[in-house]
């Protein structure tokens, strides 16, 4: 729980430290762009350090283009 702690401190240190420059510069497709990668990558990791079973994302994939057959031609064989 602690390194869960710990995560959440230095992503909202990070965002303490990069959010105030960039909303003064007036970036906001910049500002918008760090949040949801910050908040996607401290969701990430914060579900790796509580030792969350997180799926591969190559399921994704497969389940996508399953439906497809790329490995199998046209005429069968």
């Amino acid at each position: 729980m602690a390194s869960f702690i710990a995560v959440l401190a230095v992503a909202a240190g990070t965002f303490w430290l990069e959010a105030p420059g960039l909303s003064r510069r007036k970036r906001k497709r910049e500002l918008s762009a760090f949040v949801i990668l910050l908040l996607a990558a401290t969701a990430l990791y914060g579900a790796m350090t509580l030792e969350v079973t997180l799926p591969n994302p190559f399921e994704l994939l497969r389940l996508m283009y399953g439906p497809l057959d790329f490995g199998k031609s046209a005429s069968g064989g």
